[in-house]
């Protein structure tokens, strides 16, 4: 097995280990997480689409995930579309298991990049495809064997 494989299995299990051991969390610390983060969300401006975005991204990287949160994201792509808020659109769609949606959101902030000419981020988008690809394989592999 080639070292890229050998890496590349490594990571699509890395991802699923942390998301099942965080995705069951405590119920009430999740609730307060948000209600925190809401309040952040309620003194911001109404133009304000970072708030929204970084709000989200906070909570999708503790790996909560709910319709709220969401919402948020979505508000902030409805005031100004971004590479920011598409990625983190990406992102919780990846960890809603949502995967070919978290590809489109993905491949959304790519044409974003470039035509800001911030190219610089692609590699990093490019590589959130392939593990959205990884583990959309590895979900339908295990589907199949049942």
């Amino acid at each position: 097995m080639s070292k890229f494989r050998v890496f590349t299995t490594f990571v699509v299990i890395a991802l699923f280990s942390a998301s099942f051991v965080l995705a069951d969390g405590n119920k009430s610390r999740t609730e307060e997480l948000i209600d925190k983060h809401q309040s952040i969300i309620d003194k911001a401006k109404v133009k304000d689409w970072k708030t929204y975005a970084d709000c989200a991204n906070d909570l999708v990287s503790m790996r909560i995930c709910n319709e709220e949160i969401l919402s948020w994201i979505n508000k902030s792509i409805e005031i100004k579309e971004t590479i920011f808020n598409r990625t983190v659109k990406g992102d919780f769609l990846l960890l809603a298991g949502e995967y070919k949606n978290a590809k489109k959101e993905y491949v959304k902030a790519i044409s974003l990049a470039q035509k800001s000419g911030k190219k610089n981020v692609i590699p990093d988008l490019q590589w959130k495809i392939l593990i959205a690809m990884g583990v959309e394989n590895y979900d339908n592999f295990h589907a199949a064997q049942k």
